[in-house]
């Protein structure tokens, strides 16, 4: 079975995050997951239980409609922790901007 999975710099103004991304096996164009991860918290895909993160006082914030690591940075915020919002998280920012709060 072939697996894309892409690990990535994520490089900003005030620091550096990782991005990690997995392939759908039905259409490996596309990506399954993926996460934007700094030292206080992290940028997730749609596919993640943003209420499931709360309860494990996870910082997350979560973006849906990528497929990429650039379209995460762009997207807006569409829902978060509380952890993140302690963090200066809201909606509508971008991921590029929570990013930068969670470095």
């Amino acid at each position: 079975m072939f697996w894309n999975i892409e690990l990535k710099s994520i490089e900003l103004e005030n620091g550096t995050a990782l991005g990690l991304s997995v392939g759908n096996p039905q259409k490996p164009e596309k990506a399954m997951i993926i996460i934007l991860v700094g030292k206080k918290g992290l940028i997730v895909c749609r596919n993640f239980d943003i209420k499931a993160m709360e309860e494990r006082g996870i910082a997350a914030a979560r973006v849906q409609g990528i497929s990429s690591f650039e379209e995460a940075l762009k997207t807006n915020i569409e829902s978060f922790t509380t952890k993140a919002k302690e963090l200066g998280i809201t909606l509508g920012m971008t991921g590029r901007e929570a990013l930068a709060k969670f470095l």
